[in-house]
């Protein structure tokens, strides 16, 4: 096996030696070869026979490099190393080891199977116990829309489990460090009985969240006498990659593993913890330092080049620096013109692309457009215009709601059509929006004129109004529609959703004279919407699972609802051809993925380095780190701002080989004007260098 490293350096060679160095932490920022002396530790536990190695990540994006690795050196996964993320280990876990649970009288029914909820179906039932309170009058202060109110719920709850404290504290917790009007305290209270409740639910019904899931396997499985030797038999060495990204209980466990396993290479990444607001915790990681044998830090770069990383060291100290305009003209760029709308700034970024593709090897870079949020606009009008260039686009989409995916509103429009006993009603208007998104040639005029005088009460789809349409609408549109109208009428409504998905899409949609023809997009959209409901109908009670008409018309609701779709691995795969990759900022970073050149959009956003508002969460007062009774006062919520730009500048930064490109507008895409920290920053540099000048 030819090794994965040329010229390794000092530190990741001794990071590798599993043999001399059996518990070694290795620590130092982004780009610095951390993974890749993993990689090397791991190729040298293969070549010696051991046959038992755990990689642990925290995100499922995060190990590709040694699925990578493993492909290319023709092993399986499982064959000798197993690749997990600590969710996806407890999870199986509990399944392997449901019986000892069943006898801890937890559960209601114990004996049972346990139904595992997705954050998808977690909402669903954090939904029946939500909308009776608000019917009552609770949450009447808080104005979001209702998925955000149960996914923030839903949240506290997975802070409790993953910190380690009584999910009866949240209430309280959040309560004593809140600083506003008086009245707003009493939402706090709704807060914990709406989850004291749904908990409550959980355990009357054999349902097992991600909160549930965390708790079960510390507090039951994990201090398991049968269950650590079963552990030990299963893993002999552990490599631990990106720890900072990881909650607390799994630092706790890890630290407690180490005494069981004959070599642990735990490496860290300074500066980084992206992931705080689902729990990551740094500070915590560090602790595992104390725990092994060795430790290693590493300051090597084998990404950024050198001006660019002195770049990001002014960035971290702007009062103690003095840049100079030769280092700021070969790191960063910014328009010569003053851009005063959003349209500017794409037609500037275009231009600036079109032109780096020109220069000699310009046609092999890789560049990433990153934004704090990329709006399906903004999104739609990158790809449109960059499509236009030959450049072949990949874009990361985090967590949305699955109906906003225009083939998954698609399919829901269709689902509908073909199943009037749901009763769920649709506008004309969106069943001529989503004919056009499946017959070729077809428009919106076009459309009307082929649904005649349609009543939605009685029967979705008329008879062809062939007088009206006839000269106006082609053959061949007409007998596509003709076509889609039967096939909907004929389906048999006892048919599962996800099998009608199927069929649907292969037997029609997928076929000449339909848009989803040769459509990649497409095609994973519809079989993302059929894991979707899989899962869906999995967490629901026998009766609703064996009615197919009811889970089926329950699924629908809750996509209508805004249920939100979980991250699939898809979503974060690049194509080897992929020139260009538009993505938000942190999930550029979580991806750990260098590119020759960034640009970064609306650098006078506060996005760049605010939380989202939370109104019913807080992801640092419910961490271990906060003294439960402190306020959170304008100056924790400023501090907390500072840290969060420094950590995502300096990640960037380290993720960048040549250059950066930042724009801004003086009024975003809404039409507010902005001037955020970040274009502050830069203000202060440029500045600074023209007195250097002077």
């Amino acid at each position: 096996m030819r090794s994965i490293i040329d010229n390794p350096t000092i530190v990741q060679q001794k990071a590798a030696e599993f043999d001399l160095h059996k518990f070694v932490f290795l620590k130092g920022p982004a780009s610095s070869g951390k993974t890749s002396a993993a990689l090397l530790r791991l190729q040298n536990l293969i070549e010696h026979g051991q046959t038992s190695t755990l990689v642990l990540v925290p995100q499922r994006s995060l190990a590709q490099p040694y699925q990578r690795f493993l492909r290319e050196n023709g092993y399986f996964e499982g064959e000798r190393v197993s690749i997990q993320t600590m969710s996806s280990l407890v999870r199986r876990m509990i399944a392997l080891f449901w019986p000892l649970i069943s006898s801890e009288q937890i559960y209601a029914h114990p004996y049972e199977q346990p139904r595992f909820l997705t954050l998808e179906t977690s909402q669903y039932y954090m939904a029946q116990i939500v909308k009776p309170m608000i019917d009552q009058g609770s949450f009447n202060n808080i104005t979001l829309p209702l998925p955000r109110l149960y996914t923030q719920l839903i949240d506290n709850l997975n802070k409790s489990a993953l910190v380690g404290f009584p999910h009866t504290e949240i209430g309280s917790r959040l309560s004593s460090a809140f600083i506003g009007d008086i009245a707003r305290q009493n939402v706090f209270a709704d807060v914990q009985q709406a989850i004291s409740q749904f908990r409550a639910l959980c355990l009357r019904q054999n349902l097992v969240d991600f909160s549930l899931q965390v708790e079960l396997f510390c507090q039951v499985i994990w201090p398991n006498r049968t269950f650590q030797k079963y552990l030990n038999n299963q893993y002999e060495h552990l490599i631990y990659d990106n720890a900072e990204e990881d909650p607390p209980y799994v630092h706790d466990l890890v630290a407690q593993w180490l005494e069981s396993l004959q070599s642990a290479l735990i490496i860290h990444d300074n500066h980084a913890g992206y992931r705080s607001f689902l729990g990551a915790d740094p500070a915590s990681s560090l602790r595992l330092e104390q725990h092994c044998s060795e430790s290693f830090t590493t300051d090597d770069n084998f990404i950024s080049v050198e001006p660019l990383q002195s770049l990001g060291v002014c960035l971290r100290d702007i009062n103690n620096c003095q840049p100079s305009s030769e280092l700021l003209d070969k790191t960063i760029w910014f328009p010569p013109v003053r851009l005063t709308f959003f349209p500017e700034l794409l037609e500037e970024l275009t231009k600036q692309i079109e032109a780096l593709r020109g220069q000699p090897g310009g046609q092999d870079k890789k560049i990433a457009i990153l934004a704090p949020f990329v709006s399906d606009n903004l999104r739609f009008s990158l790809t449109h215009q960059l499509e236009a260039l030959g450049l072949q686009i990949s874009l990361q989409k985090p967590s949305a709601p699955l109906r906003d995916d225009p083939a998954i509103k698609t399919l829901v429009v269709l689902a509908k059509l073909s199943h009037p006993t749901w009763g769920l009603k649709l506008s004309f208007p969106e069943i001529a929006a989503g004919l056009t998104k499946v017959i070729s040639g077809l428009d919106l005029v076009r459309a009307h004129l082929l649904l005649g005088d349609i009543d939605p009460d009685k029967l979705y789809f008329s008879e062809l109004p062939e007088a009206k349409v006839s000269d106006r609408v082609s053959e061949e549109i007409t007998r596509q529609y003709e076509l889609l109208r039967s096939w909907l009428l004929e389906i048999d409504p006892a048919e599962p959703l996800d099998g009608f998905l199927s069929r649907l899409f292969s037997e029609l949609l997928s076929q000449p004279g339909y848009l989803f023809e040769q459509d990649i997009a497409a095609g994973t959209s519809t079989a993302v919407l059929m894991e979707s409901f899989r899962k869906f109908t999995q967490s629901l009670d026998q009766s609703l699972q064996v009615d197919r008409d009811k889970s089926a018309k329950a699924f629908i609701e809750a996509l209508d609802s805004g249920m939100i779709a979980a991250t699939y691995l898809s979503d974060w795969e690049t194509k080897p051809g992929d020139n260009v990759l538009i993505a938000p900022v942190t999930s550029y970073l979580m991806r750990n993925e260098p590119v020759d050149y960034q640009f970064w959009l609306n650098v006078g956003s506060k996005g760049w380095y605010e939380r989202l508002e939370q109104p019913l969460t807080h992801p640092i007062v419910l961490s271990r780190h906060w003294q439960t009774g402190k306020l959170w006062t304008a100056d924790e919520e400023s501090a907390y701002n500072q840290a969060n730009l420094q950590r995502i500048l300096s990640g960037l930064l380290l993720r960048c080989r040549e250059k950066v490109f930042a724009f801004s507008t003086e009024f975003n895409e809404a039409g507010i004007e902005e001037r955020g920290q970040l274009l502050t920053l830069f203000n202060t540099l440029f500045r600074k260098a023209l007195r250097g000048k002077q």
